[in-house]
Parts: structure tokens; sequence; C-alpha cells
């Protein structure tokens, strides 16, 4: 790999690992009054709404970011359809189920019980996507062993 291009592979990651770091230290932002800001949607002022906006906002950034880095890492089309599979199940089937389990269960409160705890890590932290490159780099290694 030639240096000028190594150095923009270097600068996706290290991009996209500080974004993941700072969506975590900022993970209190309400991206919800940020909403209702933008748009006066009353869905963005009630307890309920507030948790799943800033849930799903969250999520989303995260898995973009996610996306960044799995491409920056290993520069596969192949790889980058297979994360945006993995994240939209997550985003369509997994956030939607996780959501109402949360809020019929226990409502928006931050402190999740032992038995949610373990799904909110999974869904809302990008522990998909240190498993899926955890998965892709043993995919290649395995790969390159055959070869």
């Amino acid at each position: 790999m030639e240096s000028g291009k190594r150095r923009v592979k270097i600068s996706w990651v290290v991009f996209s690992i500080a974004s993941l770091a700072l969506v975590y230290i900022f993970q209190r932002f309400n991206y919800a009054e940020m909403v209702y800001s933008i748009t006066s949607i009353d869905l963005a002022r009630q307890p309920n709404g507030v948790f799943a906006i800033n849930r799903t906002i969250r999520l989303l950034i995260n898995d973009t970011l996610c996306m960044i880095l799995i491409y920056a890492l290993f520069q596969k089309r192949s790889y980058l359809k297979l994360s945006g599979i993995i994240f939209g199940f997550e985003v369509l089937v997994l956030l939607p189920l996780y959501l109402w389990a949360k809020l019929s269960m226990e409502g928006p409160s931050e402190i999740s019980s032992p038995l949610l705890s373990p799904i909110h890590r999974m869904i809302v932290n990008p522990l998909l996507m240190i498993v899926l490159i955890a998965a892709l780099y043993y995919q290649q290694y395995i790969l390159a062993k055959a070869k």
C-alpha cells in the first residue's frame, strides 16, 4: 500500500475511533431537544419520546462511524455491505424491540435492569461493531492461511 493511501486509511480509522469516543463521552447529550427545536414535534418533550429519540440518534451516529471504521480497516465493499445489513437489522428489528421492552418494563430511566443491561450494551453501544470487526479479521486470517 502506498504511503498516501496508508495515511488516508489511518486518518479515517483515527477519525472514527475518536468520534466514537466523543459520542461515548457526550452520551448524555439531549438530541431530542435538538429535534424539538428544529421540528416542534411534541414527542421530543415526552419522557418516553426523549429516551427513544436520544437512543435512536446515538445508535445511528455510532453505526455510521462503525461503518466508516470497517471500510477504513478493510477497504472491501462486501464487508461494508455485510455491516450495512447487520446494522440495518439492528436499527429496524433490535432497536424497536429494545425500546418496547425498556419503556414498557422500566420506563425512560437511565439505569437498566440486569435483564436489559446487556441488550442495551449490544444495541446502543457499538458492541456489534467490535464483534463484527473481530469476525472480519478472523475471516481474512483464515482466507490468507488457506492460500
